[in-house]
């Protein structure tokens, strides 16, 4: 697992963890002098463990096992020690400007210790801190006993070495990663593939807004659908009119582009929500004209140019993980399982909500398995009039009610 970013949203407060839970502060704040440490040490906050056998390194233990919870930025790293594991979460809390958390769990029958820099720091453990032995670290780093079954956490700021008040108020892990999926499924919900779904969702909200800006400069329609995202989580959409009509021009200047028509359609919905009903129309009228005569049933593709884009950024997984289920097709018509449906998905039962069907639409799906045939529940939001189709897996399948179930002929 490379790097991972952790932070607050807007990329206000950012902090790297790396494959060994060790976390490194934001670059903005060394360069800016907030963190006054030799370079060898340059904002770097790691985690050692003293148990009965030996210290126990992180980066050297070929035990360790991490993952981001629930997709979210709070990551889990274990290391084991004899009899059970030790268990590191790293996360950020906006408390005091944002401060890096990190929760450490003894999960083992007997007591260890565990060894930090004390730096800034600010902790609940409740001895004395002492000078590790047997094991050469950082000056400033002690070390900590902690109790079997037992959690400590330990606390710096994210852009100084001046420590914070008090860390009583300060959510746990748990909390942290239920909040960041709460802002995911906001937006949308589904139940394959949600860890990567909110995964994507976090590091869009992650994303200071001048990484937000270049993206928007060289792909009007990543650009707009990275915007959307956020305003979808909560975001005001009303600061970011003037971009998203400026990137709709010019997505209908070259509309086989990459999710040209889900940015599209996304575009003219985020505006709607920031009380801007006629550029609203009139871009949902533009997209309606130019895909509305199929052109939007073909699987989207990148034009010569984005040959290099990466494939799993954090848009293209939202847009692909949403377009699996329902693809808009007219101010008339979705599609469901436009791409088809993937040999994970047969005979699992499985559902998504909140799903974008339109301009001015959203759907709601369950499948249910009959054999080889699938039952759909579906709900549609919206003006009467959409109608549901799945040609690419049962051409008979009409559904033009709101609400309703059908069987899919799947077939082989």
């Amino acid at each position: 697992m490379t790097s991972v970013r952790i932070g607050l949203r807007g990329g206000t407060a950012l902090a790297e963890v790396d494959s060994a839970g060790v976390v490194t502060r934001s670059a903005r704040a060394r360069r800016s002098g907030l963190l006054r440490r030799r370079r060898s040490e340059l904002s770097e906050l790691g985690w050692w463990v003293a148990a009965d056998d030996r210290w126990h390194n992180p980066r050297r233990e070929p035990s360790r096992r991490q993952r981001m919870i629930d997709g979210t930025p709070v990551v889990e790293t274990k290391i084991a020690v004899p009899s059970g594991d030790v268990v590191q979460r790293a996360f950020m809390v906006a408390d005091h400007g944002g401060c890096v958390v990190m929760e450490i769990t003894n999960e083992s029958p007997t007591a260890v210790v565990v060894a930090v820099p004390t730096t800034g720091l600010v902790t609940d453990a409740a001895s004395t801190p002492t000078e590790p032995r047997g094991i050469e670290l950082p000056s400033d780093v002690r070390a900590f006993p902690l109790a079997h079954r037992s959690t400590v956490r330990f606390v710096w700021r994210a852009d100084s070495d001046a420590p914070v008040p008090s860390i009583e108020s300060f959510a746990s892990a748990t909390q942290v990663a239920r909040g960041w999926s709460s802002a995911s499924e906001r937006a949308s919900r589904v139940s394959l593939g949600a860890q990567t779904l909110v995964a994507a969702r976090c590091a869009l909200l992650l994303a200071p807004s001048r990484e937000v800006d270049d993206l928007l400069q060289r792909d009007a329609a990543h650009g707009a659908l990275a915007i959307v995202e956020r305003v979808r989580m909560g975001e005001p959409a009303a600061p970011h009119v003037e971009q998203l009509a400026d990137a709709a021009r010019r997505m209908l200047r070259t509309p086989s582009a990459k999710w040209a028509s889900r940015a599209l359609v996304m575009t003219a919905r985020a505006l709607a929500a920031a009380d801007e009903s006629l550029a609203s129309s009139d871009i949902t009228d533009a997209w309606a004209a130019t895909f509305g005569d199929g052109y939007a049933d073909a699987t989207p593709r990148g034009s010569a140019g984005d040959a290099s884009r990466d494939e799993d950024s954090p848009v293209d997984v939202v847009a692909r993980t949403e377009d699996a289920f329902v693809r808009a097709v007219s101010m008339h018509e979705a599609e469901l399982f436009a791409s088809g449906l993937a040999d994970a998905w047969r005979g699992v039962n499985f559902e998504a909500h909140g799903l974008v069907a339109g301009p001015r639409h959203t759907l709601s799906i369950a499948v249910r398995w009959h054999g080889p045939n699938a039952a759909v529940l579906w709900e549609v939001d919206g003006p009467p009039g959409l109608r549901l189709r799945a040609p690419s897996i049962d051409e008979t399948f009409v559904a033009n009610n709101p609400r309703g179930e059908g069987l899919l002929r799947v077939g082989v």
